[in-house]
């Protein structure tokens, strides 16, 4: 049985390092260009909302986030070349992680029109850490600090 267990962990782990190699620097200049642009705009709209958050500037926080949370890529206009590029080299881990950041995004918005600062904290933290874990898997080129020494 831990023979199972400790195979089945090994094909898993190989098959994540097999994904992450994949991705970004796979795709089109046009396409990586877009995704780029995507990236920028989410880091500016997290700092924005960290800074409206300390402030206690809730309609800010709304507009950010619902701007953050329909800036996800497959709801771009794509050519229709370039979202099967998109779903063809980025993996679909990727691809869901994501989405949820987008999702999380969507009830960040929903916590700061009630004005409900738990919730605020809460999503925000859980978007940021999206972020770390997606950086950390898959766009290691671009953030060396993330790369794990063997």
């Amino acid at each position: 049985m831990k023979k199972i267990l400790m195979v089945a962990l090994l094909l898993a782990t190989s098959l994540t390092a097999q994904e992450a190699q994949k991705g970004a620097a796979a795709l089109s200049p046009e396409v990586r260009s877009l995704l780029a642009q995507e990236m920028q705009h989410i880091e500016k709209g997290m700092q924005s909302i960290f800074s409206n958050m300390v402030k206690g500037e809730y309609e800010n926080i709304t507009k950010t986030a619902i701007d953050i949370e329909n800036s996800f890529i497959f709801k771009r206009k794509l050519t229709s070349a370039q979202r099967s590029e998109l779903k063809e080299k980025i993996p679909k881990s990727f691809i869901e992680t994501d989405r949820g950041f987008h999702e999380l995004a969507g009830k960040l918005a929903n916590a700061a029109e009630f004005e409900e600062k738990e919730n605020v904290q809460k999503y925000f933290t859980e978007m940021m850490q999206t972020c770390v874990k997606c950086h950390s898997t898959y766009a290691q080129h671009r953030f060396p600090a993330f790369v794990k020494e063997k």
